[in-house]
């Protein structure tokens, strides 16, 4: 991505954060809780589902990780080499940053301001529990994924996007998350993309030039 894409992405991330936050994020939790109903969201099915967020994180690390490794054993280089390593450092590096970050803004999930709908904000350094919606981690980590695979494999770049939006509307229709969580997110995956790109491509062209 060049400068002027960054910027441009940056812009737009913050104003539909903005735009969330100010006024869409209860409008919209509110209208999805008046539609789909307290009997749907707080069921023991959608209210109990397992967060397997980090163990897919570290089945995707250590795969990732040990392909690298075993085509560097054989003197394999080239795309897959470049993905494998790519992907094994972007989604634990995109879920390492989203938890430090929920740390940090501290706001109220979704779920948790239906129930207590208080003036929605931010609890700076107060995070976890029910206070770590900001940013969005399934998000943040699938969009770096996603991307990574969209670079190597072009013809999967549908699907990927196919996968982001099921994401992003499932987060919201179950209401984990607020739409401004889910910007948040998706601009996270996005920029630890960029930097992983930009960090192994310096790499490499460092160990070239030795």
């Amino acid at each position: 991505m060049s400068l002027k894409n960054i910027l441009g992405c940056s812009l737009t991330s913050a104003a539909l954060i903005i735009f969330g936050y100010f006024y869409l994020d209860t409008r919209l939790a509110e209208f999805i809780s008046a539609k789909v109903g307290s009997g749907f969201l707080f069921s023991d099915q959608v209210s109990n589902l397992p967060d397997l967020l980090l163990l897919l994180v570290i089945f995707i690390t250590v795969v990732s990780w040990t392909g690298r490794l075993y085509l560097t054993a054989k003197h394999i280089d080239g795309s897959i080499s470049n993905f494998l390593e790519h992907i094994g450092l972007a989604v634990p590096a995109a879920f390492i940053s989203k938890h430090f970050l929920k740390e940090l803004f501290g706001r109220m999930n979704t779920r948790m301001w239906i129930l207590h709908p208080d003036p929605l904000g931010f609890h700076w350094f107060q995070g976890g529990g029910d206070f770590s919606s900001f940013p969005s981690g399934h998000m943040a980590v699938l969009t770096a994924l996603m991307l990574g695979i969209g670079r190597y494999i072009p013809w999967l770049r549908p699907a990927c996007a196919a996968v982001l939006v099921v994401l992003a509307a499932a987060l919201i229709v179950t209401e984990y998350h607020f739409f401004s969580d889910i910007v948040a997110g998706a601009y996270l995956g996005l920029i630890i993309d960029l930097l992983t790109r930009r960090g192994l491509a310096y790499l490499h062209r460092s160990n070239s030039e030795r």
